[in-house]
């Protein structure tokens, strides 16, 4: 009964240029608990703002053909966003709230007379 959380690149925003550089990146996060992945599945998307300053000069600039998904994860500023990202917690609750509904604040009930 563990939740695992995958997270991939689902899409990247590049300037209107020819150099193809990425300005923005989002990243799908998918939470699935195994006890009953077909009902405790919830999946969410957040972007990332990148710093396109530096253009194709800047320090570990890697070209838009070799990029691939583990090395848009781990730029700072998406692997950063997506530690202070309270997105797997929110995901967990939603879990634990299908799994183990709270008990409602109010009911109606039948009328004394």
């Amino acid at each position: 009964m563990a939740i695992t959380h995958t997270q991939t690149v689902s899409n990247l925003t590049i300037l209107n240029n020819a150099d193809n550089i990425v300005s923005e990146v989002s990243v799908k996060t998918v939470s699935v608990d195994d006890s009953d992945p077909n009902t405790l599945t919830i999946e969410g998307e957040e972007s990332f703002q990148l710093d396109t300053s530096g253009g194709t000069s800047a320090s570990g600039f890697v070209a838009y053909e070799s990029l691939t998904q583990d090395t848009v994860l781990n730029w700072t500023p998406v692997k950063d966003g997506l530690a202070s990202s309270n997105t797997k917690t929110n995901h967990e609750a939603w879990i634990e709230s299908v799994k183990n509904p709270p008990a409602p604040a109010q009911i109606d009930k039948a009328l004394p007379w």
